[in-house]
Formats: C-alpha cells, sequence, structure tokens
C-alpha cells in the first residue's frame, strides 16, 4: 500500500507542477500571438498540408468532433488568419487556406517553438528527448489511447527537417 500512495502522490506532483507548467510554457509563444496552442495547430496544418485542406481532415487528424474544430476554425477567420475557398467541383466544401496575416503568425510562432528545443537541447539531448517522448507514448498507448481506441503517431528524428531548416 505505502508503493502505491508514493507513486500516487508523486504522479500527483508531476500532474499539478510539471505537465501543467510544461503545457503553459508550451503554449507560450502562442498566447504572445494572441491564440491557443490548438488555434497554432490548425494554422500549422493548414500550412504543412500537401494540397487542399479542409475542416474534418484537421477534425480527424487532431482526433476532436467537428464541432470543436469548428469553433477554433470561426476564432481563427474572425481573427483573419485562415479564410475559406469554396472547391470547384463541389461549391458545399471549403478548403482552409492561410491569409498572408495567418502564414505570418504560423511562422513567427513555429520558429520560436523551434528556438525553445534548442535551447532545452543544451541541457537535454535531443537523443534524450526522443528517449522521454518514446517511453511517454508508450505509457500513453498502452494506458489512455489503448481504452479509446487510438494509436500514437510515432516522430522520427527525420520529422525535424522543417525544424532544422
Amino acid at each position: 500500500m505505502n508503493e502505491d500512495m508514493d507513486f500516487f502522490n508523486r504522479f500527483s506532483h508531476m500532474y499539478l507542477h510539471g505537465f501543467k507548467n510544461l503545457s503553459d510554457m508550451f503554449a507560450a509563444p502562442a498566447t504572445e500571438h494572441g491564440i491557443t496552442l490548438d488555434e497554432f495547430y490548425i494554422l500549422y496544418d493548414i500550412a504543412e498540408a500537401k494540397g487542399k485542406i479542409r475542416l474534418m481532415d484537421i477534425a480527424e487528424s487532431h482526433g476532436v468532433t467537428r464541432s470543436a474544430i469548428s469553433r477554433l476554425i470561426g476564432r481563427l477567420l474572425r481573427k483573419d488568419y485562415l479564410y475559406q475557398e469554396a472547391e470547384d467541383h463541389d461549391r458545399r466544401n471549403k478548403v482552409l487556406k492561410l491569409t498572408p496575416e495567418g502564414a505570418r503568425v504560423e511562422h513567427e510562432v513555429f520558429a520560436e517553438l523551434i528556438q525553445r528545443n534548442r535551447e532545452w537541447r543544451q541541457m537535454f539531448s535531443l537523443a534524450k528527448q526522443y528517449q522521454t517522448l518514446n517511453l511517454v507514448e508508450e505509457f500513453m498507448d498502452k494506458f489512455v489511447n489503448e481504452s479509446a481506441g487510438k494509436q500514437t503517431k510515432k516522430i522520427s528524428y527525420t520529422d525535424l527537417d522543417r525544424a532544422e531548416a
């Protein structure tokens, strides 16, 4: 029982004082530009899209409902960070595109996040960061995603090509 209490207390402390602070720290560059981290990831997905990307594509890749993504996209539309363009073959389908201001904000937040990661590497090597991510992904896949029927997308060193450019 003592082992259970020790683990519970350590995990609780990590959650209350670690994960929340890490989340806030990682979200700071987006927040400084007046958007949430979730809104940044929408801008990022649109910027990185190879071809057309629709609201449903983003909802699926983020693992959330269409209505949840619609609310976020609505805020980005009002901020004039993106716009919708009807497809020629089916005017009901709307393709999402960044405005010049949206592209600027996405680029600046992305650059700040990459710079932050480079600073972290001074104290915590990239290999060690990947070891940590792999362990967290394994934990998430086993205890969180398994019950939700999801699998974590594995990222490799080669996925950092844009970051290093």
